[in-house]
């Protein structure tokens, strides 16, 4: 889990730093909020199907119980972010994935549920975890202060939410809870993705303040295109956040 001490930092560099302009390169098609639209949700499908078929108990350790606990607040956090942003600022990002963050929720709460775990409360606007309160209250309060500090602070929570569930990989060796950990990450990053191409096309330069350069390069490959559609493997076929449909019928797809 990624420290408060990191939130300072990015609430500084939002508030404080110029607004770099990207090169006219950058302002092609692949930069007006497709990138990555073409991905499908062949990825998850796997792990889609476990979480919604398989109601056998988990076994988890401490570190996994806390990581998975820490995880459903964190998706949560999210979603709600998201829409409030959302609410008032017509971009489509905000318009799309809280309906992914919703479902990475509602399969983590099953995992919870298989080991049985009390998950957290879902009171709007209250959080279970301290740090996550902390980071919703402060980050709440910047993306509502521009669209794009929106865009700004919806990239930094999928960088956090990134760095967060390579924690839950690590905490465990339980098939199910990493295979569903792994798919929600290859999530976050098509919605970093999302983030990082409109704030692209709209003359902005996204700096990562979480992930390694190498990690958050790779988070940014496109897996299969960058328009149009996509098919899945073994999932049908799905859109990206132009089209507006999301990504195929996978309970966890991004």
């Amino acid at each position: 889990m990624k420290k408060l001490s990191d939130l300072p930092r990015f609430i500084l560099i939002l508030a404080l730093a110029p607004l770099a302009l990207a090169t006219a390169a950058q302002r092609g098609p692949a930069a007006r909020g497709c990138q990555g639209a073409g991905q499908a949700n062949g990825a998850c499908a796997g792990a889609c199907a476990a979480v919604a078929s398989d109601t056998a108990p988990l076994a988890l350790g401490n570190q996994a119980q806390m990581a998975l606990l820490f995880q459903i607040d964190e998706e949560r956090m999210a979603r709600e972010l998201y829409t409030a942003f959302g609410a008032k600022w017509n971009l489509p990002p905000f318009a799309n994935i809280p309906q992914a963050e919703a479902r990475h929720e509602a399969g983590l709460r099953q995992l919870a549920a298989r080991a049985g775990l009390a998950a957290p409360a879902a009171v709007t606007g209250r959080f279970d975890s301290a740090e996550v309160q902390k980071r919703y209250d402060d980050l709440l309060a910047l993306g509502l202060t521009s669209a794009d500090g929106a865009l700004r602070t919806g990239a930094y929570v999928e960088e956090v939410d990134i760095a967060d569930l390579n924690t839950l990989i690590a905490t465990t060796d339980n098939a199910a809870l990493k295979a569903t950990a792994t798919a929600l990450k290859t999530a976050s990053g098509h919605h970093l993705q999302a983030f990082v191409g409109v704030l692209t096309a709209r003359g902005i330069t996204y700096t990562p303040q979480v992930l390694k350069a190498d990690e958050y390069q790779a988070m940014l490959a496109p897996a299969g295109g960058g328009a149009g559609r996509g098919m899945g493997r073994g999932q049908g076929q799905g859109r990206g956040w132009c089209g507006g449909q999301g990504r195929g019928h996978c309970p966890l797809g991004g």
